[in-house]
């Protein structure tokens, strides 16, 4: 099966929509407030929008694998969970109000104060993702030439 560009960038346009889904569902469990979420998204924006796009541009990459090689699918399932377990991880702070409830204050405190830290640990793990998805869909590509 051949690839079409346009397969990709609709895979890729879904998991950033599916991203921004599941990062607006935490936050808005988390602030327990349905306009919270957006506010702070635009307040962090230089962080929010890179991940979801480095996301949905995993899961294009994602799909272009899995459409070259039927079998890639099992490094391709390992990169888009460290990408999506970054992306929850940089949501945790968010429910920093329910952490106390459940006996993990520090754990609330720790998340609040090193929150940029935590995006930017999240930013290095797409870009990650990213390189390695792109290495992987080269070297198929590569092979599908020869």
């Amino acid at each position: 099966m051949t690839t079409s560009k346009y397969t990709i960038y609709i895979w890729g346009i879904t998991g950033s929509i599916g991203i921004s889904i599941v990062f607006y569902l935490i936050q808005t469990i988390g602030m327990q407030d349905f306009l919270a979420p957006l506010e702070f998204s635009r307040d962090k924006w230089y962080f929010v929008f890179p991940l979801i796009v480095g996301f949905g541009i995993q899961m294009g990459l994602f799909r272009a694998i899995h459409l070259k090689a039927k079998a890639g699918g099992g490094a391709v399932a390992v990169s888009g969970g460290v990408s999506t377990t970054a992306m929850i991880a940089c949501c945790m702070h968010n429910l920093t109000t329910l952490l106390p409830i459940l006996g993990l204050s520090g754990m609330a405190l720790f998340l609040a104060q090193y929150q940029d830290y935590i995006f930017g640990i999240s930013l290095l793990s797409v870009a990650g993702g990213m390189i390695y998805m792109w290495r992987k869909y080269k070297k198929l590509h590569i092979c599908h030439k020869t």
